[in-house]
């Protein structure tokens, strides 16, 4: 179980509800021209409970993502409180608690003036609620929730918790009371109750195990465990390993991040076997491809965004019936558009052709640029991309209440544009030794050295710094101690020479093509033999 004791602020939303009876819909901040009667909002919601409890599932998918969607954009009308529901649909603990994480979701979304601090700590409380019923069971729960529906209740549970950490690290606008009750209860919102709910729904469904057992082409034995059998831990399991995927990353820890998707292959094709839910795949890829950009592993981090992107690109139709996840999609798309263009300026190669030429049509200003070239403004454009295009990075650690200013909450996010910014000053110069190497397979490091400008005492660190920065681990070929250059050529030092090879071998497309012919020749050659008439002295 996961029950933690907080003291009550301001009276609470079922104190709100009891005195004003009459007042069903507290939670409307959005606009609308429609109007909808209170009859037909009890009923909605109703018919949505006896969906989910005696199925079938599309029918339930069809109250989330048609209704559900309809009653927050195009009506004009407050939600009705849990309380309130209460006494039309009964004493129902399991859809009341998924109500009100929809009830909350709402207000996250569209309240003006943002959230309060006693909407947060309700709202946490109600998905401690919700993963107890989940969790604490000797038997799975005999309900089957839409997969949407389950991701988007763990990505709105991290981003709440996002949401709280900056919240409680902005001190300069929050009151004295707000700072005694952030004090009195440092147990909502902790980081370590968010990790525990996360692997704790990777450990009941055994999705670790299953997603193993996938890779290696052999069954998963589940030895009478129900529950790794249920599609609801099932995939509850597996949201929350992007979950904590997307948590590490915000916290920075981006060797954990990736540790903790081992088990999923990032192919676009292969996730999509596994899981449906379109923007599921697109977040999985962009923090995985973010990772792999800090960690310098360029070569992986470029071939996620192509192969993501190409996904968005054709699934277009996907994104035309779930209107509601566009624009979070589009945002990650040119995120993972900007990320491309720098890793390509700091790791060039070729990528698919497209995605190319939508690439320089878009960076056309900034491609061919040196890193640390300043805009008009004074500022470097490429850390100005990257701050557009990275995650709103968080804190973990206590808050120092003391602090009453914003530095705090600042802090985490300015750490990393910093070492994104030395990581630029550090490879400043590597285009041009990498441009000037290509040209030759030997080369005297003063010839180098005149190229640059530079003297040969100069030219020699900036070698070091190019054999560091581009050798990383291939996540492609999976080993411990084996690392291997990213970048498209390698080379030695032996006294005052360079000695350059390409690391990349071009394929000879002639040679396939020759195969090609010589294949087609044979198979004409035994259709037509086949069709040949046969003696009857040949027999």
């Amino acid at each position: 179980m996961m029950d933690f004791e907080y003291q009550p602020y301001g009276g609470g939303a079922a104190q709100a509800t009891t005195n004003q009876p009459d007042h069903y819909f507290g939670g409307s901040y959005g606009g609308g021209v429609q109007s909808i009667s209170r009859r037909e909002i009890i009923e909605h919601f109703a018919e949505f409970r006896r969906a989910i409890h005696e199925g079938p599932v599309t029918l339930v998918q069809h109250y989330y993502n048609s209704n559900y969607e309809t009653m927050i954009q195009n009506y004009n009308t407050e939600w009705p409180s849990a309380e309130a529901l209460k006494e039309h649909v009964g004493d129902d603990a399991l859809f009341l608690t998924l109500y009100k994480e929809m009830y909350f979701r709402h207000i996250y979304a569209s309240k003006p003036g943002g959230v309060s601090l006693e909407e947060r700590q309700e709202s946490y409380m109600n998905y401690i609620d919700l993963f107890n019923l989940v969790l604490a069971k000797d038997q799975p729960l005999k309900i089957e929730l839409p997969d949407q529906w389950l991701w988007d209740i763990i990505e709105e549970f991290i981003y709440q918790f996002q949401s709280f950490c900056n919240f409680r690290t902005k001190l300069a606008k929050r009151t004295d009371d707000d700072i005694e009750h952030l004090k009195r209860n440092i147990k909502i919102w902790n980081v370590h109750a968010v990790l525990n709910v996360m692997h704790s729904l990777v450990d009941k469904s055994r999705i670790v195990e299953q997603l193993e057992a996938a890779k290696k082409g052999v069954s998963f034995n589940a030895g009478g465990d129900l529950f790794c059998q249920t599609n609801l831990y099932k995939m509850f399991g597996y949201f929350s390993l992007i979950g904590l995927l997307k948590l590490h990353t915000l916290t920075s820890d981006y060797y954990m991040a990736l540790k903790t998707i081992e088990c999923i292959d990032l192919d676009v094709t292969k996730q999509n076997d596994v899981c449906q839910v379109f923007h599921c795949i697109v977040a999985t890829n962009y923090h995985a491809g973010f990772c792999y950009s800090m960690m310098r592993n360029y070569d992986d981090a470029i071939r996620v965004f192509v192969d993501t992107l190409l996904y968005i690109q054709r699934s277009k139709p996907i994104m035309v019936a779930q209107t509601f996840q566009n624009d979070a999609v589009n945002k990650t798309a040119d995120q993972m558009m900007t990320l491309l263009a720098i890793c390509l300026t700091l790791n060039p190669m070729r990528i698919d052709e497209t995605i190319y030429l939508h690439l320089k049509e878009k960076f056309l200003d900034k491609l061919p640029k040196p890193l640390l070239w300043v805009g008009p403004d004074g500022k470097l454009p490429f850390r100005d991309s990257f701050a557009y295009a990275c995650p709103k990075f968080i804190s973990p650690a206590p808050t120092i209440f003391e602090q009453r200013n914003d530095s705090q909450w600042a802090e985490p996010f300015n750490r990393q544009i910093e070492v994104f910014t030395e990581e630029l000053q550090e490879q400043a110069y590597i285009p041009d030794v990498r441009s000037y190497l290509k040209l030759y397979t030997t080369m005297n490091i003063e010839k180098l050295a005149s190229f640059m400008e530079k003297t040969p005492q100069e030219v020699k660190p900036l070698l070091l710094t190019f054999k560091h920065k581009l050798s990383g681990n291939d996540a492609a070929e999976k080993t411990e101690e084996d690392f291997q250059s990213s970048a498209d050529i390698d080379f030695y030092v032996d006294k005052d020479i360079i000695y350059i090879a390409d690391t990349k071998i071009t394929r000879r497309y002639s040679d396939y093509l020759v195969k090609q012919i010589l294949k087609y020749q044979e198979l004409t050659r035994t259709i037509s033999e086949g069709l040949t008439p046969r003696h009857a002295g040949n027999k």
